[in-house]
């Protein structure tokens, strides 16, 4: 008689904390790649400037966040379907978002690494 019926509401596809995060992404990826076109032609080659490499590693590691959530959300929601086109799409999105992430790494660490040899040789 006292017994209580709970329906559990289904989580929501991406949480509203997480859509921020993935707008502020988008905004900072924006603002790396128009600065980094903006920015004056160096008196080098474009990859021996170590601050447009730093921007756009930055840029394309915040590209790689949302498309990783983005996987990540679909991979969950498609965790219990008989069918593979789910899954299939999730690991696309998240072999994208790896790939992302590495370019950023390696564009941050050539960057990182430019900088080094720049203060080596200005001393």
């Amino acid at each position: 008689m006292g017994e209580e019926t709970r329906v559990r509401r289904p989580e929501p596809f991406i949480r509203k904390g997480v859509l921020i995060l993935m707008g502020v992404a988008a905004v900072v990826a924006l603002t790396c790649f128009v600065v980094a076109a903006v920015l004056p032609s160096p008196n080098v080659a474009m990859f021996k400037d170590p601050l447009r490499s730093f921007l756009t590693g930055v840029g394309v590691l915040a590209i790689a966040y949302p498309l990783a959530v983005l996987g990540r959300a679909i991979h969950r929601k498609s965790a219990g379907s008989p069918y593979f086109e789910g899954a299939f799409i999730a690991g696309a999105i998240n072999l994208a978002a790896f790939v992302c992430a590495g370019v950023g790494l390696a564009c941050v660490g050539f960057g990182v690494y430019d900088l080094i040899l720049w203060l080596v040789d200005h001393p």
